[in-house]
């Protein structure tokens, strides 16, 4: 009787044994699935040069007026909530430019698979999204009155479309870093927006599936300091 409870005994260790390496390997496993998604891959971190962002940095002597604002990450709208979001971005002003980190999750996907009722679940290796930028000018500079944009006659928006992207993607999030020329940031300009619509329904006179404002006139700048990767990468870059 005491051999057959010795081994219960060892089987139900062996079984408890069994099922804490379980638990303790989902509880890893979720663990690396949240650090491993927590920040932008390397890739996203570094500017973009270019020869319009090395001129700039060569004639400034490598100081450049560069910041960003703080401004809402996630589309909050009813329809797009969490879909997409912009986790980093910079205007560069001696180059007339902005780079943007733009980032969606494995899920949008499949939301736009049901939203546009896509026989296929789009690929995470595909430009799936147009993302272009648009800045709304104030052509009444004399009334500030007008300036919150409904005024039909008061403002005028212009697009821009990015000259470089560089693409990766994580186990959860898909990325796009792009780089936007000719962003001149004046007291004309009161707001910049990057806009998101589905390359299967682009049509830029209807509402945007996503849009995020990345820039307001009556909002504070705040520095963005240049990283010692991002200065090597400029200084390194050959046309």
């Amino acid at each position: 009787m005491a051999r057959k409870i010795y081994k219960w005994r060892i089987a139900g260790f062996i079984f408890k044994a069994i099922c804490s390496l379980f638990i303790a390997a989902v509880v890893l496993l979720l663990l690396w699935r949240i650090i491993d998604n927590a920040n932008d891959p390397r890739e996203m971190d570094t500017i973009i040069p270019n020869q319009a962002l090395c001129d700039a940095y060569a004639q400034n002597g490598g100081e450049l007026n560069t910041y960003y604002q703080d401004q809402t990450r996630y589309t909050r709208g009813e329809t797009n909530s969490g879909y997409f979001a912009v986790t980093q971005f910079v205007f560069i002003d001696e180059a007339d430019q902005l780079q943007l980190v733009f980032r969606y999750n494995n899920s949008t996907l499949k939301y736009t698979k049901q939203d546009y009722k896509l026989p296929e679940l789009p690929s995470r290796d595909d430009n799936v999204y147009d993302v272009t930028v648009t800045i709304m000018y104030d052509l009444t500079p004399d009334n500030p009155d007008d300036n919150d944009g409904k005024t039909p006659e008061a403002v005028i928006y212009e697009r821009f479309y990015a000259s470089d992207i560089l693409a990766c993607k994580k186990t959860l999030y898909n990325y796009r870093k792009f780089v936007f020329d000719d962003i001149k940031i004046d007291e004309s300009v009161l707001a910049v927006y990057v806009d998101v619509y589905y390359v299967g329904d682009i049509d830029y006179e209807e509402k945007p599936y996503g849009s995020l404002m990345l820039y307001s006139y009556n909002e504070e700048n705040i520095e963005y300091k240049l990283s010692a990767s991002d200065k090597k990468s400029i200084e390194e870059w050959t046309p």
